[in-house]
Formats: structure tokens, C-alpha cells, sequence
């Protein structure tokens, strides 16, 4: 096979198992906890914690990809995942699900910055910014593709048996395992032999990923992290509520839930050509600030109108113009990159991320305990708003 096919072929199906990850954890994981007769506010608040102790590992996960290998470190991120997934389908005691959900965590921490930087600099894309851009809406394209697949699954499962859900992922995880061992190869990246341990290493790669996002000349990636941290908290926030308002609000069976994003997942494989067709004829800036606008308006809407079918149609759009920002984003964010320390920028993103979706997670565990999940939502849905103002002062409208 041709070194590039095999290098997509390897991205896609990637992207493939994270979305149908993604779909059954978003969908299912609160509401699976909560069966189990935990509190609300201990479910949100492991998973406020266990999403900060994640950024403890970033950089010195971020180093074994830019010093070492993103092979290696994509084969320890999927074991690490396995291993968490099974421990949660094996045990019902929350500190033990608390132990695995955090290992799952840390396990991601080698994935993130690392998958797109072994692809982009294998394929040698760093600064073509449409086959960047080709190559990241293709890729979300795959993962809403597994959105879809997992939210079916999901639905068949749950009615069998909850806990047969984990499983699966542990499954899918330790198979990608395999195939990253048997068919990744690392081009276009030369190992650099330092004569350090990770953590001297890791703080190293801090320091240049630091230095390079104050230079004055990248305005634009400070801009775009900051927007990141916003939005963030918004879809954070959203993905607690949701399952919530489907469920407890408006009466629909949690067997359902997996079921419905899965039908929907079907609409938002359009989403990253949305995305894709916006940054050609509009650039970064105008597809961001338009995206979360609607985004607001969507998350507002399912709040106010009272009504099981509106939600599910303002679900829909939100699901659609949600994968269409992630494709923007991501090709914003690594066009201003720098190949050297490609993973260790990604890792400084992701810390932003992980600390954004603590706060986020956290809190909203807190308002729906307070104020309701129709209010938190109403709060979510102005975050949406502040994140397109956000764009709309800091990034230029780059078109070219």
C-alpha cells in the first residue's frame, strides 16, 4: 500500500474507534454512574479531578512523542485506555471506577498532540494548509462516522446489558493496540537524543512550547487557546446537561439516548465538510465566530421551548455545527504550530482543554444541583456567545 494511504488509512480508523468511544461515554457514562447510586456532584467532581490530574502528564507524555517516538506513545495511550475501560466493566465500587476512569485519562495523555503530529509531519503537511485542512475534516469525518456506529451499538447493548458497553471499548482499544504495532511507521521525524530523564525532558518541551506561544508573533495561536478554553467549558457543560434534559426533563428512556445521538451522528457527518468549505471561502475567523453563534442559539433553544421534539432538532443542529468547529479548530491550531514541538504545543492545548473541561464539568455539577438543569443550560448557551466574541476580537479573517 502506498505509504500515504497507509498513513490515512491508520488516521481514519483512529479516528474512527474515538468516536465511537466518544459517543457511548458522552451518552452513557453519567447516567451508567448514576444507576450505580452515586451522587451527581461525586460523578461530576471525579470527573473535574480526574481531568486535572491528567495535566500533570501532558508534557512528559508530549516528550516521549517529540524526543522519542509518537508510535510508542500512541501504542502506550491505547493499552492505558484498555486497561482503564475493562477495570470500569469489571468492578461497581466507585473508588475503583475512580481508579480506572482516572488511568483512562492519563492514558489519553499520550494521544494528544501525538496522532496529528506523527500524521501531518509523516505526510509532510505542516504548512499546506489545504491538504491540512483536507486531511483533518476527512478524519472527523471518520470519527462522526464512529459517533454513529457506537451510538447503534450503544442502543442495542444497553438493552442487554449496561456494563457490556465498557467491554467493548476495552476491546476496540486493545485492537488498535495490534494494528498501531504492526503497521505505524515513523517518517520525516528524527528521535533527538538528550542526555536527560522525561522529566527534566518534559520541562524542556514546556519551556519551548511556553516561549513560543508568547512570541510576539503568535497572536494568533494565544487567541485561538483562548478561545479553545471558552469553548471548552460551553461543550463541557453541554455534554453534562444534555443526557440529563433528554432524560430526566423530557421523560425519554436512557436506553434511547445512544440510539438518538447515533441518528443524529448520521447528520453531523456533514459537519467537517461544512467546516472544510467554510475555511476555504471564509477563513479561521468567520467559521468559528458563525459556528458558536448557532451554537448558542441551539443550546438556548433546547432550554426554552419545552418540548422533547424541538430539543432533538436544536440537538441536531448543535451535533452538526459542533463538527464542523472541531475540523476548523484543530486546522486552525496546527497551522500555527511548530513542527518541532508539534506534540508538546498540542499537550499545552490539551492541558488548556483538560483544566477548561474541569471547570466546566465541575460547575455544572454544582448549577444543576443549585439551579436546574434548564437554567445551567441557559448559562451554557451565553458561554457559547462569549467564545464567538472571543474569535471575533483575537483572530484576523485570514482567507488565503
Amino acid at each position: 500500500m502506498k505509504f500515504s494511504k497507509k498513513v490515512k488509512s491508520l488516521v481514519y480508523g483512529i479516528d474512527f474507534t474515538h468516536g465511537m468511544r466518544r459517543a457511548l461515554v458522552s451518552a452513557l457514562i453519567l447516567i451508567y454512574f448514576l444507576s450505580l447510586g452515586f451522587n451527581v456532584v461525586a460523578v461530576t467532581t471525579l470527573f473535574a479531578v480526574s481531568t486535572l490530574i491528567m495535566t500533570f502528564f501532558e508534557f512528559p507524555t508530549g516528550a516521549v512523542a517529540d524526543y522519542d517516538s509518537r508510535k510508542k506513545s500512541l501504542m502506550i495511550s491505547y493499552f492505558l485506555i484498555f486497561v482503564s475501560f475493562l477495570g470500569i466493566f469489571l468492578f461497581t465500587k466507585f473508588w475503583f471506577l475512580a481508579f480506572f476512569w482516572i488511568l483512562g485519562d492519563i492514558g489519553w495523555t499520550f494521544s494528544s498532540g501525538a496522532q496529528f503530529a506523527w500524521a501531518i509531519d509523516a505526510l509532510g503537511y505542516a504548512r499546506k494548509k489545504s491538504k491540512l485542512v483536507k486531511l483533518i475534516s476527512e478524519s472527523f469525518i471518520f470519527e462522526k462516522s464512529g459517533h454513529v456506529i457506537g451510538g447503534f451499538i450503544g442502543f442495542i447493548i444497553v438493552a442487554i446489558n449496561f456494563r457490556f458497553i465498557w467491554l467493548l471499548i476495552a476491546l476496540s482499544y486493545l485492537f488498535l493496540f495490534f494494528i498501531s504495532w504492526r503497521y505505524m511507521e515513523e517518517r520525516n521525524f528524527k528521535p533527538s537524543k538528550v542526555p536527560h530523564n522525561y522529566l527534566v525532558k518534559s520541562l524542556i518541551k514546556a519551556k519551548e512550547s511556553f516561549v513560543y506561544l508568547i512570541h510576539k508573533d503568535n497572536r494568533e495561536l494565544r487567541a485561538l487557546m483562548l478561545g479553545g478554553i471558552i469553548s471548552t467549558i460551553t461543550i463541557s457543560a453541554f455534554f453534562v446537561c444534555a443526557p440529563l434534559l433528554l432524560t430526566i426533563v423530557y421523560g425519554l428512556g436512557p436506553e434511547y439516548v445512544p440510539g438518538l445521538y447515533a441518528v443524529l451522528g448520521i447528520l453531523a457527518i456533514v459537519g467537517p465538510l461544512i467546516g472544510r468549505k467554510v475555511v476555504h471561502h471564509r477563513g479561521f475567523k468567520s467559521g468559528l465566530v458563525i459556528f458558536f453563534g448557532i451554537m448558542g442559539i441551539s443550546i438556548i433553544s433546547m432550554a426554552y421551548f419545552n418540548s422533547l421534539i424541538l430539543a432533538i432538532v436544536f440537538l441536531a443542529v448543535l451535533l452538526v455545527v459542533l463538527a464542523a468547529t472541531d475540523v476548523v479548530e484543530d486546522s486552525a491550531l496546527h497551522h500555527e504550530f511548530d513542527s518541532k514541538i508539534r506534540a508538546s504545543l498540542g499537550s499545552l492545548n490539551s492541558i488548556n482543554w483538560a483544566i477548561a473541561h474541569s471547570v466546566g464539568v465541575f460547575l455544572t455539577g454544582i448549577g444543576i444541583s443549585t439551579i436546574g438543569v434548564i437554567n445551567t443550560l441557559f448559562v451554557n448557551g451565553g458561554l457559547a456567545f462569549l467564545t464567538a466574541i472571543a474569535f471575533l476580537i483575537g483572530l484576523k479573517n485570514h482567507t488565503e
